[in-house]
Protein backbone atom coordinates (compact mmCIF):
# COMPACT_ATOMS: atom_id res chain seq x y z
CA UNK A 1 0.00 0.00 0.00
CA UNK A 2 1.09 3.53 -0.81
CA UNK A 3 1.17 6.15 1.94
CA UNK A 4 -0.95 8.34 -0.37
CA UNK A 5 -3.87 5.97 0.28
CA UNK A 6 -3.34 5.85 4.06
CA UNK A 7 -2.81 9.52 4.95
CA UNK A 8 -6.31 10.57 3.74
CA UNK A 9 -7.89 8.22 6.30
CA UNK A 10 -5.59 9.52 9.01
CA UNK A 11 -6.59 13.12 8.19
CA UNK A 12 -10.25 12.11 7.98
CA UNK A 13 -10.21 10.48 11.43
CA UNK A 14 -8.63 13.49 13.11
CA UNK A 15 -10.92 15.95 11.33
CA UNK A 16 -14.18 14.09 12.08
CA UNK A 17 -13.41 13.37 15.76
CA UNK A 18 -12.41 17.00 16.31
CA UNK A 19 -15.62 18.36 14.82
CA UNK A 20 -18.09 15.74 16.00
CA UNK A 21 -16.77 14.68 19.43
CA UNK A 22 -14.64 17.73 20.30
CA UNK A 23 -11.56 15.66 21.09
CA UNK A 24 -7.99 15.92 19.83
CA UNK A 25 -6.94 12.44 18.70
CA UNK A 26 -3.23 11.81 18.31
CA UNK A 27 -1.97 9.24 15.83
CA UNK A 28 0.61 6.71 16.94
CA UNK A 29 3.05 4.70 14.83
CA UNK A 30 1.33 2.65 12.09
CA UNK A 31 2.00 -1.07 11.92
CA UNK A 32 1.02 -4.04 9.79
CA UNK A 33 -1.68 -6.12 11.44
CA UNK A 34 -1.22 -9.86 11.54
CA UNK A 35 -4.42 -11.86 11.39
CA UNK A 36 -7.96 -10.54 11.15
CA UNK A 37 -8.83 -9.98 14.81
CA UNK A 38 -10.32 -6.55 15.49
CA UNK A 39 -8.34 -4.18 17.68
CA UNK A 40 -11.40 -3.09 19.66
CA UNK A 41 -14.79 -4.23 20.93
CA UNK A 42 -16.94 -2.47 18.30
CA UNK A 43 -15.95 -1.74 14.70
CA UNK A 44 -17.37 0.18 11.78
CA UNK A 45 -16.34 -1.21 8.38
CA UNK A 46 -16.86 0.37 4.96
CA UNK A 47 -15.84 -0.76 1.48
CA UNK A 48 -14.14 1.48 -1.08
CA UNK A 49 -14.22 1.09 -4.85
CA UNK A 50 -13.36 3.07 -7.99
CA UNK A 51 -9.79 4.17 -8.76
CA UNK A 52 -8.90 2.80 -5.33
CA UNK A 53 -10.32 -0.41 -3.89
CA UNK A 54 -10.27 -1.85 -0.40
CA UNK A 55 -11.87 -1.21 2.97
CA UNK A 56 -11.60 0.85 6.13
CA UNK A 57 -12.37 -0.26 9.67
CA UNK A 58 -12.38 1.90 12.78
CA UNK A 59 -12.41 -0.02 16.07
CA UNK A 60 -13.16 1.33 19.54
CA UNK A 61 -12.74 -0.10 23.00
CA UNK A 62 -15.96 -0.37 25.01
CA UNK A 63 -15.26 2.58 27.33
CA UNK A 64 -13.81 4.86 24.65
CA UNK A 65 -16.80 4.67 22.29
CA UNK A 66 -19.20 5.37 25.17
CA UNK A 67 -17.26 8.54 26.05
CA UNK A 68 -17.01 9.61 22.39
CA UNK A 69 -20.74 9.18 21.79
CA UNK A 70 -21.48 11.04 25.03
CA UNK A 71 -19.45 13.99 23.73
CA UNK A 72 -21.17 13.75 20.34
CA UNK A 73 -24.76 13.55 21.59
CA UNK A 74 -24.48 15.40 24.89
CA UNK A 75 -25.86 12.66 27.14
CA UNK A 76 -24.28 9.74 29.02
CA UNK A 77 -24.52 6.18 27.75
CA UNK A 78 -23.86 3.54 30.45
CA UNK A 79 -23.75 0.71 27.93
CA UNK A 80 -23.58 0.09 24.20
CA UNK A 81 -27.02 0.25 22.60
CA UNK A 82 -28.48 0.92 19.15
CA UNK A 83 -27.76 4.66 19.41
CA UNK A 84 -24.08 3.97 20.08
CA UNK A 85 -23.86 1.48 17.22
CA UNK A 86 -25.55 3.98 14.88
CA UNK A 87 -22.99 6.59 15.94
CA UNK A 88 -20.15 4.19 15.06
CA UNK A 89 -21.64 3.74 11.59
CA UNK A 90 -21.98 7.51 11.13
CA UNK A 91 -18.39 8.13 12.25
CA UNK A 92 -17.16 5.47 9.83
CA UNK A 93 -19.14 7.00 6.99
CA UNK A 94 -17.93 10.54 7.72
CA UNK A 95 -14.28 9.49 8.02
CA UNK A 96 -14.61 7.69 4.69
CA UNK A 97 -16.17 10.82 3.15
CA UNK A 98 -13.33 13.11 4.27
CA UNK A 99 -10.74 10.55 3.13
CA UNK A 100 -12.39 10.26 -0.28
CA UNK A 101 -12.29 14.05 -0.62
CA UNK A 102 -8.51 13.94 -0.10
CA UNK A 103 -8.18 11.10 -2.62
CA UNK A 104 -10.21 13.06 -5.17
CA UNK A 105 -7.76 15.95 -4.78
CA UNK A 106 -5.16 13.49 -6.08
CA UNK A 107 -7.31 12.97 -9.18
CA UNK A 108 -8.90 9.71 -8.05
CA UNK A 109 -12.58 8.87 -8.43
CA UNK A 110 -13.60 6.87 -5.36
CA UNK A 111 -16.94 5.54 -4.08
CA UNK A 112 -17.98 4.08 -0.73
CA UNK A 113 -20.44 1.37 0.24
CA UNK A 114 -22.85 1.46 3.20
CA UNK A 115 -20.95 0.99 6.49
CA UNK A 116 -21.41 -2.14 8.58
CA UNK A 117 -21.06 -2.18 12.38
CA UNK A 118 -19.82 -5.25 14.27
CA UNK A 119 -20.01 -5.50 18.06
CA UNK A 120 -18.56 -8.16 20.32
CA UNK A 121 -15.35 -9.09 22.07
CA UNK A 122 -13.05 -11.03 19.74
CA UNK A 123 -14.87 -10.17 16.50
CA UNK A 124 -12.93 -10.14 13.23
CA UNK A 125 -12.36 -7.61 10.44
CA UNK A 126 -12.03 -9.20 6.99
CA UNK A 127 -10.85 -6.70 4.39
CA UNK A 128 -12.07 -6.67 0.79
CA UNK A 129 -8.55 -7.24 -0.53
CA UNK A 130 -8.08 -10.27 1.76
CA UNK A 131 -4.70 -8.93 2.80
CA UNK A 132 -3.12 -7.52 5.96
CA UNK A 133 -4.28 -4.08 7.02
CA UNK A 134 -2.25 -1.11 8.15
CA UNK A 135 -3.33 -0.16 11.68
CA UNK A 136 -3.01 3.43 12.87
CA UNK A 137 -3.51 3.60 16.67
CA UNK A 138 -5.02 6.78 18.09
CA UNK A 139 -5.01 8.06 21.64
CA UNK A 140 -7.40 10.70 22.98
CA UNK A 141 -8.94 12.06 26.16
CA UNK A 142 -11.86 9.69 25.54
CA UNK A 143 -9.64 6.64 25.21
CA UNK A 144 -7.83 4.70 22.50
CA UNK A 145 -9.18 3.58 19.14
CA UNK A 146 -7.73 2.17 15.92
CA UNK A 147 -8.06 2.80 12.20
CA UNK A 148 -7.45 -0.34 10.15
CA UNK A 149 -6.96 0.34 6.41
CA UNK A 150 -6.37 -2.03 3.52
CA UNK A 151 -6.61 -0.13 0.23
CA UNK A 152 -4.81 -0.09 -3.10
CA UNK A 153 -5.14 1.71 -6.41
CA UNK A 154 -6.74 -0.03 -9.38
CA UNK A 155 -5.16 -0.16 -12.80
CA UNK A 156 -6.67 2.25 -15.33
CA UNK A 157 -6.01 2.48 -19.08
CA UNK A 158 -3.48 5.11 -20.13
CA UNK A 159 -6.13 6.94 -22.13
CA UNK A 160 -8.29 7.24 -19.01
CA UNK A 161 -5.38 8.59 -16.98
CA UNK A 162 -4.95 11.36 -19.52
CA UNK A 163 -8.55 12.52 -19.15
CA UNK A 164 -9.09 13.86 -15.62
CA UNK A 165 -12.39 15.47 -16.61
CA UNK A 166 -13.78 12.11 -17.64
CA UNK A 167 -12.47 10.16 -14.66
CA UNK A 168 -12.65 12.65 -11.80
CA UNK A 169 -15.57 15.05 -12.08
CA UNK A 170 -15.14 16.29 -8.51
CA UNK A 171 -11.48 17.07 -9.17
CA UNK A 172 -12.58 18.83 -12.34
CA UNK A 173 -15.14 20.82 -10.36
CA UNK A 174 -12.46 22.02 -7.98
CA UNK A 175 -10.34 23.03 -10.95
CA UNK A 176 -13.40 24.72 -12.41
CA UNK A 177 -13.83 26.76 -9.21
CA UNK A 178 -10.55 28.54 -9.94
CA UNK A 179 -11.48 29.10 -13.58
CA UNK A 180 -14.92 30.43 -12.75
CA UNK A 181 -13.42 32.94 -10.33
CA UNK A 182 -10.98 34.26 -12.95
CA UNK A 183 -13.22 34.44 -16.05
CA UNK A 184 -16.81 35.57 -16.55
CA UNK A 185 -19.10 32.66 -17.25
CA UNK A 186 -20.26 33.94 -20.65
CA UNK A 187 -16.66 34.54 -21.78
CA UNK A 188 -15.72 30.96 -20.80
CA UNK A 189 -18.65 29.52 -22.73
CA UNK A 190 -17.73 31.56 -25.82
CA UNK A 191 -14.10 30.42 -25.66
CA UNK A 192 -15.12 26.76 -25.38
CA UNK A 193 -17.59 27.01 -28.25
CA UNK A 194 -15.07 28.79 -30.48
CA UNK A 195 -12.32 26.27 -29.79
CA UNK A 196 -14.42 23.19 -30.58
CA UNK A 197 -15.10 23.90 -34.31
CA UNK A 198 -11.39 24.53 -34.87
CA UNK A 199 -10.59 21.14 -33.34
CA UNK A 200 -13.19 19.32 -35.45
CA UNK A 201 -12.57 21.10 -38.76
CA UNK A 202 -9.95 18.62 -40.02
CA UNK A 203 -11.90 15.51 -38.93
CA UNK A 204 -14.34 13.39 -40.90
CA UNK A 205 -17.92 12.90 -39.72
CA UNK A 206 -17.08 9.91 -37.51
CA UNK A 207 -14.17 11.76 -35.91
CA UNK A 208 -16.26 14.85 -35.27
CA UNK A 209 -19.01 12.75 -33.72
CA UNK A 210 -16.57 10.99 -31.40
CA UNK A 211 -14.98 14.28 -30.32
CA UNK A 212 -18.36 15.92 -29.71
CA UNK A 213 -19.56 12.96 -27.65
CA UNK A 214 -16.39 13.08 -25.56
CA UNK A 215 -16.84 16.81 -25.03
CA UNK A 216 -20.49 16.22 -24.08
CA UNK A 217 -19.43 13.57 -21.54
CA UNK A 218 -16.88 15.94 -20.03
CA UNK A 219 -19.24 18.88 -19.75
CA UNK A 220 -21.98 16.68 -18.23
CA UNK A 221 -19.53 15.19 -15.71
CA UNK A 222 -18.39 18.62 -14.51
CA UNK A 223 -21.96 19.98 -14.41
CA UNK A 224 -23.11 16.98 -12.34
CA UNK A 225 -20.03 17.34 -10.13
CA UNK A 226 -20.88 20.97 -9.40
CA UNK A 227 -24.42 20.01 -8.44
CA UNK A 228 -23.13 17.25 -6.18
CA UNK A 229 -20.63 19.60 -4.53
CA UNK A 230 -23.37 22.17 -3.84
CA UNK A 231 -25.51 19.47 -2.22
CA UNK A 232 -22.71 17.95 -0.13
CA UNK A 233 -21.19 21.26 1.04
CA UNK A 234 -24.11 23.34 2.33
CA UNK A 235 -21.81 25.50 4.47
CA UNK A 236 -19.28 26.51 1.83
CA UNK A 237 -18.48 30.27 1.61
CA UNK A 238 -21.31 32.27 0.06
CA UNK A 239 -19.15 33.76 -2.72
CA UNK A 240 -17.88 30.35 -3.72
CA UNK A 241 -21.45 28.99 -3.80
CA UNK A 242 -22.59 31.92 -5.97
CA UNK A 243 -19.77 31.31 -8.47
CA UNK A 244 -20.59 27.61 -8.72
CA UNK A 245 -24.31 28.31 -9.12
CA UNK A 246 -23.58 30.87 -11.85
CA UNK A 247 -21.57 28.22 -13.72
CA UNK A 248 -24.50 25.76 -13.90
CA UNK A 249 -26.54 27.60 -16.59
CA UNK A 250 -23.32 28.00 -18.61
CA UNK A 251 -22.77 24.24 -18.61
CA UNK A 252 -26.46 23.61 -19.34
CA UNK A 253 -26.19 25.83 -22.44
CA UNK A 254 -23.03 24.03 -23.61
CA UNK A 255 -24.63 20.63 -23.08
CA UNK A 256 -27.76 21.59 -25.06
CA UNK A 257 -25.60 22.86 -27.92
CA UNK A 258 -23.43 19.72 -27.95
CA UNK A 259 -26.46 17.40 -27.86
CA UNK A 260 -27.94 19.23 -30.82
CA UNK A 261 -24.66 18.94 -32.76
CA UNK A 262 -24.41 15.22 -31.96
CA UNK A 263 -27.99 14.56 -33.09
CA UNK A 264 -27.41 16.53 -36.29
CA UNK A 265 -24.33 14.51 -37.27
CA UNK A 266 -26.05 11.23 -36.36
CA UNK A 267 -29.05 12.16 -38.51
CA UNK A 268 -26.85 13.05 -41.48
CA UNK A 269 -24.97 9.76 -41.12
CA UNK A 270 -28.25 7.83 -41.17
CA UNK A 271 -29.19 9.52 -44.42
CA UNK A 272 -26.01 8.07 -45.90
CA UNK A 273 -25.54 8.29 -49.66
CA UNK A 274 -29.09 9.42 -50.12
CA UNK A 275 -28.15 12.80 -48.69
CA UNK A 276 -25.80 13.45 -51.60
CA UNK A 277 -28.32 12.57 -54.36
CA UNK A 278 -30.90 14.94 -55.71
CA UNK A 279 -34.31 13.91 -54.45
CA UNK A 280 -36.70 12.42 -56.99
CA UNK A 281 -39.65 14.75 -57.50
CA UNK A 282 -42.77 13.02 -58.84
CA UNK A 283 -43.87 14.48 -62.17
CA UNK A 284 -47.23 16.14 -62.39
CA UNK A 285 -48.79 17.58 -65.54
CA UNK A 286 -51.67 19.91 -66.06
CA UNK A 287 -52.99 20.07 -69.67
CA UNK A 288 -54.51 23.49 -70.11
CA UNK A 289 -55.07 22.94 -73.81
CA UNK A 290 -57.66 20.27 -73.15
CA UNK A 291 -61.24 21.40 -72.63
CA UNK A 292 -62.39 21.01 -69.08
CA UNK A 293 -65.15 18.54 -68.41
Amino acid sequence: MDVRYINPFLYGTIDVLKKMAFIEPKAGNPYVKSGNAACGDVSGIIGITGDAVGSLAISFHHDSILKIVEKMLGEPYPKINDDVLDAVGELTNMISGVARTHLEKQGMRVYAAIPTVIYGIGHTVDHVLKGPGIVIPFSSSAGDFFVDVCISSTERPDAARQSPLLNSPIAAVREEQGRVSSLPAQKKMTQAQEALPAATEALDAAGRLELLKKQLHQESAVRDGIRKLLEEKPFMPIEQRKKLKSALPVYDARIRKLRLDVKTIEMLEKLGDGASRDPEIPKHFQHYDKPSK
